[in-house]
């Protein structure tokens, strides 16, 4: 029997099977980064909304009037005066922003005199510049989080850390992301840290 005749298709075969391996195991980031994208980034839309109108603005009216946990961030858009910016929307529905919302306990969670310093009637261009890191202007895409980086309304960028292993999303390395919602005009992102700009 000749070995050799034998040998050279199994070394083809196992050469093959290795080669499909590696490239499964290079895809399943992207299958992951894929996944939290639709599932994350942009969700389904959410049926138990208590908004009027059903776009941002009206999920940030409801915040307020119903005591939800994301009341401080809703406080302070209107404080500053970008609520009207989040009540208009397009027929067709596009996610014209995707807001990353500090819980209330993620305010808590600031220190009292940086919390008082934001919300003070004379410092509203420093709390402008808070909120406009936490918006997006349209949908983040796959091709974003495969970057690991959002550029926001401020300039500034976001970067995003996408962990398979552990099942979370994490933004600047520390604030996680909890939950997201769909509105009529956008996306309502809820993570457990404040996003703070290098310039505050």
């Amino acid at each position: 029997m000749n070995t050799k005749a034998v040998s050279s298709p199994m070394k083809k075969l196992t050469g093959l099977l290795l080669t499909i391996a590696a490239s499964a195991l290079i895809s399943l980031p992207v299958l992951a980064q894929n996944y939290y994208s639709a599932a994350i980034f942009n969700p389904r839309r959410n049926s138990t909304s208590r908004s009027v109108d059903g776009t941002i603005a009206g999920e940030f009216d409801a915040a307020i009037k119903y005591y939800q946990n994301f009341q401080t961030f809703a406080d302070a858009v209107n404080q500053a005066g970008l609520m009207e910016q989040f009540r208009s929307s397009n027929s067709r529905g596009a996610v014209e922003y995707t807001v990353f919302v500090p819980t209330d306990a993620a305010f808590a969670a600031l220190p009292e005199a940086t919390r008082k310093e934001l919300f003070k009637p004379e410092n509203k261009e420093k709390l402008l510049k808070l909120l406009n890191y936490h918006i997006v202007p349209g949908a983040v895409s796959n091709e974003e989080v495969a970057e690991g980086m959002v550029e926001t309304v401020s300039g500034d960028r976001i970067t995003i850390n996408l962990d398979a292993i552990e099942d979370k999303i994490t933004l600047n390395e520390s604030s996680t992301i909890e939950s997201s919602q769909r509105a009529k005009n956008g996306v309502i992102i809820l993570v457990d840290e404040v996003l703070m700009p290098q310039e505050l």
